[in-house]
């Protein structure tokens, strides 16, 4: 099978697998575990601010980041954002937080809409408590917002008193596409969540970072819901060798235009759209989505429907020039069958 569900269904490598084995560990419930404080630190400079948590995975460090940034009731996201789409409940049952989902183009909020959710006068109404914004945006296929973009939504938060976090799973695929710094995308932001194991290639783990109170709080809030670590150092340090994969991102993006230039002419150009910023290609084939999901995985070809009407293919680490053939191959096979 060719897998271009994910780019977390990656395995670790050789080289991950003995730093994992040979990592110093200590109990990190009473912060003695020096490859977790290795990697927190790590992190946390790469994005620019002082400090860092390291948690199991972006849900979780969504969701405390939310607990532990809000001023308000509501969490302001895009309609299509991981957040909304895959994490709303979790806000809703764990955090009580509502989400407020914004219309906006490419995974970019609308700035009129944000001005007004964030001018609203009505005591009685759910107060807006902060700002999430996607970087890059997956459901738009690896979107990289332009540190304009990014400012312009800084303003209106900064103007309304409410804080602006960047959900930064794939922040580094933005890096490598846009050429600025993560420190320079994520300045604005009081906190950002990085993933480890989406297109680095890390088992697990995300590392939540801002100001040292922040992570106070956050570090309380993950043991409040549970998520205790001890010996987390082997796992740790597969992050930080994941950190060291940052420059090979760029591969992964050459695979996911080199298959959109492979499909251009098989597609109508309404479904195949333009081409990827990053790793993700995002096909647009509405009610038949779903369908023809499972025609390519008939014929080898693991694909997601990332959201409705949407066909996702993700390129990673673990996808050759060969597994971009087999994909294309299998969808001229499903158009000449199948679709109509």
């Amino acid at each position: 099978m060719a897998d271009f569900r994910s780019d977390t269904i990656t395995v670790a490598d050789a080289r991950m697998r003995e730093a994992m084995a040979s990592a110093a560990v200590g109990d990190d419930f009473y912060g003695e575990d020096p490859t977790v404080a290795a990697l927190e630190a790590a992190a946390a400079a790469l994005v620019g601010k002082p400090a860092g948590l390291f948690v199991p995975n972006g849900t979780l460090a969504n969701t405390v980041a939310m607990l532990a940034l809000t001023v308000g009731d509501q969490v302001v996201v895009h309609a299509d954002s991981d957040i909304q789409m895959w994490e709303a409940h979790t806000m809703a049952k764990v955090a009580h937080l509502q989400t407020l989902p914004l219309p906006g183009a490419r995974g970019r909020l609308d700035l009129d809409a944000l001005r007004r959710c964030l001018s609203a006068t009505d005591p009685y109404a759910p107060r807006p408590g902060v700002v999430a914004i996607e970087n890059t945006h997956s459901a738009s296929g690896g979107s990289a917002w332009s540190l304009a973009e990014i400012a312009a939504v800084a303003d209106l938060c900064a103007a309304h008193g409410v804080p602006l976090y960047c959900d930064g799973a794939r922040l580094f695929n933005a890096v490598v596409a846009r050429g600025y710094t993560a420190a320079q995308a994520t300045s604005r932001c009081a906190a950002v969540a990085i993933s480890l194991y989406k297109g680095l290639g890390a088992p697990m783990g995300s590392v939540l970072c801002g100001a040292p109170e922040f992570i106070d709080r956050a570090r309380t809030l993950r043991r409040t819901l549970g998520l205790t670590f001890r010996q987390v150092g082997h796992v740790a340090a597969a992050g930080l060798v994941a950190l060291e994969n940052v420059a090979s991102l760029a591969d992964d993006h050459r695979r996911a235009r080199l298959l959109w230039e492979q499909l251009d002419g098989v597609l109508p150009a309404d479904v195949l759209g333009d081409p990827p910023e990053t790793n993700i290609l995002a096909l647009r084939f509405g009610a038949d989505a779903a369908h023809v999901v499972d025609l390519l995985a008939a014929q080898g070809v693991r694909v997601t429907e990332v959201v409705p009407g949407v066909v996702r293919f993700v390129t990673h680490r673990d996808l050759d020039d060969d597994a971009v053939t087999a994909a294309v191959v299998a969808m001229r096979s499903v158009l000449a069958r199948e679709v109509r």
